[in-house]
């Protein structure tokens, strides 16, 4: 049985990441992820499968991933006996401690020390040796420290207008987001790109399809028809960005086979969190 511990990013931390969280596979599997934030994880034993740069790849233990803001559902497989622990970036985080456009990498998975400054590379190896989930924790806060740069300039006005835009469970639309700001669309694309790694429109889709999920797993509801709002088309409108998303169709998602991501939300629901984006991406 797949086992989940959250812990808390130290409080300095907390609006970078959302949350830290060791991930036990005694018996591996196959199974998809589906679209989600950004996220550095860590595989402190065993291995992880996933198609996510466009074809297989295997990381072994000792693998730390930078993995990009996606906004498509990809395979992933487990060995036995793997552990990972990840972090959630969030978009404020992904400004201020890597300074690159989140859609450079989105979609991809890459080494983390890539793009961690060589003065800060000695605090990685400290997360694999911690020798349980709250020591890596402490030892992920002190390498998330030396990354932040409070300096790196953020438009965190719109940053904030944005998350609570894409995070609210009610049905909200691009035009809402246009209306609340005073920049232009131009900018408003700019940025999206720049924080959240994509453009809006398909931020916005992206969202939508996750408030969906959520929602079957939360309420424990048998019927998907009962989330499938009037923003879409029509039934196989909702079904198809349902899929592109999430990695099953809403009956699929229902039913069960989504092990994986089913299994995370739950987890979810136990965690005191501050970020809105621990909830939904």
């Amino acid at each position: 049985m797949m086992q989940f511990e959250y812990v808390l990013p130290r409080a300095d931390i907390r609006a970078l990441v959302g949350s830290y969280y060791d991930t036990t596979i005694p018996v591996g599997f196959d199974d998809v992820m589906r679209a989600e934030i950004a996220n550095v994880r860590f595989v402190i034993r065993g291995a992880v499968r996933t198609n996510m740069n466009g074809k297989p790849e295997t990381f072994p233990a000792g693998s730390a991933l930078l993995c990009g803001p996606t906004y498509k559902w990809c395979s992933v497989g487990f060995d036995d006996d793997t552990l990972i622990f990840g972090a959630a970036v969030t978009p404020l985080g992904w400004a201020r401690m890597l300074g690159i456009p989140a859609d450079t990498l989105a979609d991809r998975t890459v080494p983390f020390a890539d793009h961690v400054p060589p003065e800060c590379l000695h605090h990685i190896q400290p997360v694999f040796d911690a020798p349980d989930a709250a020591s890596r924790a402490a030892a992920a806060d002190t390498l998330f420290a030396a990354l932040d740069d409070p300096a790196r300039r953020v438009h965190e006005e719109f940053l904030a207008l944005a998350t609570r835009w894409i995070t609210d469970p009610e049905p909200n639309e691009l035009e809402d987001l246009l209306a609340a700001t005073d920049i232009s669309a131009r900018q408003v694309e700019r940025l999206c790109k720049l924080y959240f790694g994509s453009a809006p429109k398909r931020l916005h889709r992206k969202f939508r399809a996750l408030h969906s999920a959520n929602r079957l797993t939360w309420q424990e509801l048998t019927d998907w028809r009962d989330i499938a709002t009037t923003a879409y088309f029509d039934q196989s409108h909702f079904i198809r960005e349902f899929k592109h998303f999430n990695g099953r169709t809403p009956s699929e998602f229902i039913k069960g086979a989504h092990l994986l991501v089913r299994q995370t939300l739950k987890e979810r629901l136990q965690i005191a969190h501050e970020s809105p984006f621990s909830l939904v991406g």
